[in-house]
């Protein structure tokens, strides 16, 4: 079987919702302490976004044998969906690239897992 990520993002905002939910017709208001980064990631959130994308494409090249496609909601964080939902006004930070389109730290640690694939395929199979 064939596997194809599609819409990928990564979310550093708390979720609003008990339930987790991708209904972009669904609304909310909150205040501040659903925004908290109308400024700019903090970089311990940083760390740990970029953290994140390298495990998942870790675990994309491991069993790349089936993982034929990865593709993201979007190219900048400026653009991405996440940005006022759910609710009005929210900033969000969940793609590679940031909102002037430079590269995210998180972009580098997937090419850095790529060459390491490519350098030592070990280390990513196991």
């Amino acid at each position: 079987m064939k596997v194809m990520i599609t819409e990928l993002d990564v979310d550093v905002l708390t979720s609003v919702w008990a339930a987790l939910s991708a209904d972009v017709n669904l609304r909310k208001k909150g205040g501040k302490e659903f925004d908290p980064y109308t400024n700019g990631l903090p970089i311990s959130v940083q760390r740990q976004l970029t953290a994140r994308y390298a495990e998942l494409f870790s675990v994309m090249l491991k069993h790349r044998d089936v993982v034929t496609r990865v593709t993201f909601w979007g190219v900048t964080d400026g653009n991405s969906w996440l940005n006022d939902w759910p609710i009005e006004g929210r900033t969000s930070y969940p793609l590679l690239f940031d909102r002037e389109g430079k590269p995210k730290p998180a972009f580098s640690s997937v090419l850095l897992v790529k060459r390491t694939l490519n350098t030592n395929p070990q280390k990513i199979s196991k």
